[in-house]
């Protein structure tokens, strides 16, 4: 049985909810002027958090993330991998070395024929396409010569459009492939999620079965594209004037592809996005987690290489979050990463997490996978390091690790953490015989993938419904970190999980849905909050 294959991310245009903007963004690809180089575009949204309205502020035109104080993260990025110098000195970049560069949009298109005479920005520009509509975007160096990194610390202070440069590191999906035998969607009875849907989904308070997509909750998937012709996906598919989401890896060429078409040898954007929003009560196939009110947003981030492999960027992976959060997801699911020996971070992708959830996203991340059938071990972040799913200390970001859906036992496969797994989900069943889901078409349709990268959907199908169902009863949605608080504090504590998952926190829907109605008692009620907006 195979293992660890890892995980990756999206980009998405902001929800128009009037009255919890002071200012929109556009919609898909622009429909909005970029803003002027430099100019602070402070925003407010409004998230409910116990019960109540909060302010949610922020600001596009303060850099992102890990690189607010500066610019170039070389010497502070450690990867695994190593690429960088551990020693005091010098850290020494090679030529033909491909690193992450975040440019300003606004300030490419304000400053436009400027570059000649620069190498950051004139070689970051060369090596793909703007995307319109972003505020900001990152793209790839290939180094010409050997650099040092204060050389290019100096050289970045000098280009006013360069916002951030760090290593551009490979991702790579978290799944497991098993026989496509017929059998029961297990991890929906290991999760209760036919006993809580009478609650989430009535008349007296929860949420809608049919009506308006604008009700609708948006689930980025951030993978290796969706077969979106399924006839058990097609019908919950998000979909703009161009098509149903993005490929990000084709924004470089002349053909950018906005029907992402699974290219995974195993369907692996497709597996997760059945678990998370397969059309249900429609006579075929299965159930998604989220049964109803669903939309799925497929962002590609993977392509294949000339020997098959699947392989992405940071580039690519903050690129996609940003396309994900920009068009209006309110949950973002990142089945994949880069798992391996050693202390490991990433600029690019902490800065594309961060401002995913200062834009009120949700982002569910995964511990990841033991290679070769292994077992798992544990992510201490020093001696072995699992990204992005250590960016879950943030607040809106939840970690997941997988328990076996018959025994409730942390599946051998899964890594883990009491301090970055968060929550547990249902990743397999019987050790790694794996979740019943959708495949490719060309892969007969359903069939079986176990690991992180499908417990992870179930925890976003549960965040999904916690974001709509209040947003339905009281008009604004929950915040991302209320989203967390939820889920976290409604969990079983599971003492099989304890010694590997923070409380033993295992998914439950049941309690969940409890867990809401007790704190926003006007979701079981047929009156609708009157709510004030904080913004102004």
């Amino acid at each position: 049985m195979r293992s660890v294959r890892r995980y990756v991310i999206p980009l998405i245009s902001l929800l128009a909810v009037p009255f919890v903007y002071n200012s929109c963004q556009g919609g898909l690809l622009g429909g909005k002027g970029y803003k002027a180089a430099g100019a602070a575009l402070a925003q407010c949204k409004a998230g409910m958090e116990n019960g109540v309205p909060r302010k949610m502020e922020f600001n596009d035109a303060v850099p992102p993330g890990a690189f607010a104080n500066k610019k170039v993260m070389l010497r502070e990025d450690q990867d695994n991998s190593g690429t960088q110098s551990k020693a005091s000195g010098p850290v020494l970049v090679a030529a033909g070395k491909s690193l992450g560069i975040i440019l300003n949009n606004s300030c490419l298109q304000e400053s436009s024929g400027q570059f000649d005479s620069t190498v950051i920005t004139k070689a970051a520009l060369a090596s793909g396409g703007v995307i319109p509509g972003l505020d900001r975007q990152a793209y790839e160096w290939t180094l010409d010569r050997d650099y040092t990194d204060s050389e290019i610390e100096v050289m970045a202070a000098a280009e006013v459009c360069v916002e951030g440069i760090s290593w551009n590191r490979e991702y790579k999906i978290q799944a497991v492939f098993n026989d496509a035998a017929m059998a029961s969607q297990t991890h929906l009875t290991a999760i209760r999620a036919k006993e809580s849907y009478d609650s989430f989904y009535n008349a007296g308070g929860g949420m809608a079965l049919t009506g308006s997509l604008a009700n609708a909750t948006v689930v980025a998937v951030v993978d290796t594209g969706v077969d979106w012709n399924h006839p058990d996906l097609k019908n919950n598919m998000w979909a703009h004037t161009n098509g149903v989401g993005i490929d990000i890896t084709t924004v470089n060429t002349a053909n950018v592809d906005y029907n992402p078409m699974d290219v995974s040898g195993i369907g692996h954007g497709t597996h997760v996005s059945g678990v998370i929003g397969a059309v249900s009560n429609n006579g075929i196939g299965i159930v998604g987690t989220m049964p109803y009110r669903a939309r799925i947003m497929a962002i590609k981030l993977f392509k294949r290489e000339a020997n098959g492999e699947l392989s992405t960027t940071s580039q690519f992976f903050y690129n996609a979050v940003k396309f994900a959060y920009m068009n209006g997801a309110s949950v973002i699911n990142l089945s994949l990463g880069a798992v391996g020996a050693g202390a490991s971070t990433d600029s690019l992708a902490m800065a594309a997490v961060t401002e995913a959830v200062q834009h009120g996203s949700f982002v569910t991340v995964v511990i990841g996978n033991a290679d070769g059938g292994g077992n798992g071990q544990v992510v201490d972040g020093t001696t072995f390091s699992s990204i992005p799913g250590q960016y879950a200390t943030m607040d809106g970001v939840i970690g997941v690790g997988s328990f076996d859906a018959l025994t409730g036992n942390k599946s051998y496969f899964s890594h883990y953490s009491t301090t970055f797994v968060e929550m547990g989900g249902p990743g397999a069943e019987q050790g790694a015989t794996g979740i019943y889901s959708t495949l490719p078409t060309s892969l007969n349709s359903y069939g079986r993938l176990a690991g992180t990268s499908q417990a992870a959907p179930v925890v976003s199908a549960a965040a999904a419904m916690t974001y709509g169902i209040i947003k339905e009863a009281y008009g604004t949605p929950p915040t991302p970190a209320e989203v967390e608080r939820l889920l976290k504090a409604s969990a079983i504590k599971s003492q099989a999980l304890a010694p590997y998952f923070k409380d033993g926190n295992r998914i439950d829907l049941v309690t969940l849905v409890q867990k809401i109605n007790n704190e926003y008692p006007n979701t079981r009620s047929t009156s609708t909050a009157s709510i004030i907006n904080p913004c102004f």
